[in-house]
């Protein structure tokens, strides 16, 4: 009986180890993997809003994928032309406005009593997938601006709207 036990111990003690030594090898898993999703941010339409106080196009605005250029025509200090964006995410992949161009260095650009402002979308917004967003775009002149004495003035601007994979 006693030596049954002993070569019990010992063939147990040689399975421990064998099990032990299986477990403490290095594991290397190669392969790939291939994410799929579909990215279309764009702005898909503008349209100059009736809450314009005398505000025009010079041109009419245009866009290219998430950037917008206006030229306003603004008659008289104080007038406005408001814009509506409208930007969809028709991908399947939410995003995320990183950025805005910078205003203020637009805004400081001749004429500098004719600003710009975007109102209706900031930084970190998300725009689920299958889902749209309405920026308002407003150019402005200053209604305290009294060294000017010409009739209209116009500025041009592109504002881009970047937008990025949500992580």
């Amino acid at each position: 009986m006693r030596n049954k036990l002993i070569i019990a111990a010992v063939v147990l003690v040689g399975l421990a180890s064998v099990a032990y030594a299986a477990f403490t090898q290095l594991l290397t898993v190669n392969g790939t993997g291939t994410a799929t999703g579909t990215w279309n941010v764009a702005i898909t339409g503008i349209a100059l809003d009736a809450s314009s106080s005398g505000g025009t196009n010079n041109t009419p605005p245009t866009s290219n994928a998430t950037s917008a250029t206006f030229d306003a025509t603004l008659p008289y200090p104080g007038a406005t032309a408001v814009y509506n964006v409208t930007i969809e995410n028709t991908g399947n992949v939410d995003a995320k406005l990183s950025s805005i161009t910078n205003l203020t260095t637009l805004n400081n650009t001749a004429p500098s009593y004719i600003k710009y402002a975007v109102t209706g979308v900031a930084a970190d917004d998300i725009l689920a997938a299958g889902g749209s967003t309405t920026a308002t775009v407003t150019v402005s002149w200053d209604a305290a601006d009294t060294t000017t004495q010409t009739t209209t003035h116009s500025k041009s601007a592109t504002i881009d709207f970047n937008y990025v994979q949500t992580p």
